[in-house]
């Protein structure tokens, strides 16, 4: 099955899951944890339970009871009362990672209140372009008087200016009704939600991407693409590769390890063969399990010059994954490592 399709469900609770599926094959998976739980992207208001000292930062109570660790708090008291966006998930035992200078998403711009400015994503190269999404951009705020900022995502490129600026003008009502609702509210609580169908829409969603939901399919999407066929396999650390080898995936409490095997192939360039397809595989399963954090990756046996190719394998499978990684190398024992934020929620906590 060729192109690429969004399969859309609800679960129950308000939650929801999403798959993307590309030429048949499933690329990217988001499911709804718990709402009592927090996830990446939401907004609350929290309140200030201690301040770091010497530090932008503090420790802030979640309305759930969770804590959250906040950077960019600055001159802030206990018992004040923060707007913070949570910004990954955490090791167990710890505070969840947030920020004051909270972000808005939307599919073709992302609004930066309080920090002003108009910029376009570096992937969008070309000069033209550039020029003409950043004067849209420049209208609309000067037009509804918001004091923060824009970046302009790599797909306002191929948008009309009228998708654009309903966009953008979409997020500074967004913008007003968190105001709104932390001015309503008291204490600790939720102020803007994120749901995996509203974000697998907005970042997913192209004009050759067809939608399929239970409406459109008369049963489940999931169901129809084998996605939870491909489910009950990522629940095992095992990832086959495509010449008989495979990847196994395992997370401990300190990294996500990763064991390359060549299974019964012994000949010539097993080795390096299983190395490139486990290097070209590696973002989406992580994606997929919701792995991050350290990551340590221990190649087949191979020739200490065929690395630079494993090096150009995966600073380009990397490149096209949307969750922030860096590689930091090899190790003096031969092993690579990256270290790969933690966005997502792992895949058997969700399950």
């Amino acid at each position: 099955m060729k192109g690429r399709v969004i399969a859309l469900e609800m679960a129950g609770d308000s939650r929801s899951r999403a798959a993307l599926i590309i030429d048949g094959r499933l690329d990217d998976l988001l499911i709804d944890a718990d709402p009592a739980l927090p996830r990446h992207g939401q907004i609350f208001a929290a309140i200030v339970e201690r301040s770091v000292p010497n530090m932008p930062a503090a420790f802030a109570r979640l309305p759930g009871g969770q804590t959250a660790y906040v950077r960019e708090a600055r001159k802030v008291r206990t018992g004040d009362r923060l707007i913070v966006q949570i910004t990954g998930y955490p090791d167990p035992g710890k505070a969840y990672p947030a920020t004051t200078e909270y972000l808005l998403k939307s599919r073709t711009a992302i609004l930066t209140p309080g920090r002003p400015g108009v910029n376009v994503s570096r992937s969008l190269r070309d000069p033209e372009l550039r020029q003409r999404v950043q004067d849209i951009g420049s209208r609309v705020l000067a037009k509804h008087r918001h004091g923060g900022g824009l970046i302009l995502r790599s797909d306002s490129a191929d948008a009309e200016e009228t998708e654009i600026v309903a966009s953008i003008e979409g997020l500074i009502e967004d913008d007003g009704a968190l105001a709104a609702n932390f001015e309503a509210t008291e204490g600790a609580a939720a102020l803007l939600n994120d749901r995996a169908d509203w974000q697998a829409e907005r970042d997913w969603l192209t004009d050759d991407t067809d939608v399929a939901t239970e409406q459109s399919l008369g049963t489940s999407p999931f169901e129809h693409f084998g996605v939870w066929d491909e489910i009950e396999r990522l629940k095992s650390p095992r990832a086959d590769l495509p010449s008989g080898g495979w990847m196994s995936i395992e997370a401990t409490t300190a990294m996500v390890t990763v064991d390359v095997n060549t299974a019964d192939q012994f000949g010539g360039g097993a080795g390096m063969t299983a190395n490139v397809e486990a290097a070209r595989d590696l973002p989406r399963q992580l994606r997929l399990r919701g792995l991050g954090g350290q990551v340590v990756i221990d190649f087949a046996p191979m020739k200490k010059m065929h690395r630079k190719k494993i090096d150009e394998v995966l600073k380009a499978a990397f490149r096209r994954d949307p969750i922030a990684t860096t590689l930091a190398g090899w190790t003096p024992l031969g092993n690579f490592e990256l270290q790969r934020k933690r966005e997502r929620r792992p895949l058997v906590e969700l399950l």
